[in-house]
């Protein structure tokens, strides 16, 4: 299925690998994300959205530099043969 990288938003393939979800980019290679990742990008959203009611406010979603640097922090504990995986405490 064609979707959007989180990191470039250039087009990408999206595999599901139970509790990550694998891309496939031209430009950043194969990668997984972390559900919990995409969770907590909602949650913000959800606690920004009541803090500012009379606003239509979303959540700040992660710069590329900040997915980059991510991405960067999951390649440096890969295990040979498996694609790094982004966590939450990738972006901090």
């Amino acid at each position: 299925m064609a979707v959007v990288c989180p990191i470039c938003k250039s087009s990408a393939q999206e595999l599901p690998v139970g509790e990550a979800t694998a891309f496939h980019c031209p430009t950043h290679g194969d990668f997984k994300v972390a559900e919990t990742v995409f969770a907590e990008a909602k949650a913000k959203a959800k606690a920004k959205a009541k803090a500012k009611a009379k606003a239509k406010a979303k959540a700040k979603d992660y710069t590329r530099d900040q997915w980059e640097a991510a991405l960067d922090k999951a390649e440096q504990r890969v295990e040979p043969d498996e694609w790094p995986l982004i966590i939450v405490d990738d972006f901090y």
